[in-house]
């Protein structure tokens, strides 16, 4: 049931994106304006986010490493599997 959460507050956010994009918004209010620039950057920063954190810390990175090409997946990705004693990691030897 937690999948299905996140795969539609996914689409959600696809969905809203793809209406700030293709739809009739034109806004000149600069707190609007920052909002939508914040969101927009948000997907972009949190995939490359994603990817740093994958590839340094999981096991098997590369499944990993294409779900961060899903807009707004390093959500998922930090609450379910970053927060502490939820993901196996490379073990490391000083």
């Amino acid at each position: 049931m937690r999948t299905l959460g996140w795969a539609v507050a996914a689409v959600g956010l696809n969905c809203l994106m793809a209406w700030v994009v293709f739809g009739p918004l034109f806004t000149k209010n600069p707190i609007t304006l920052f909002l939508i620039v914040a969101v927009f950057l948000a997907a972009n920063i949190g995939t490359i986010w994603m990817l740093y954190v994958s590839i340094r810390s999981e096991k098997h990175p590369f499944p990993f490493i294409l779900l961060a090409f899903i807009p707004y997946a390093f959500l998922w990705y930090y609450f379910e599997r970053v927060r502490p004693g939820k993901h196996r990691t490379q073990e490391r030897t000083a």
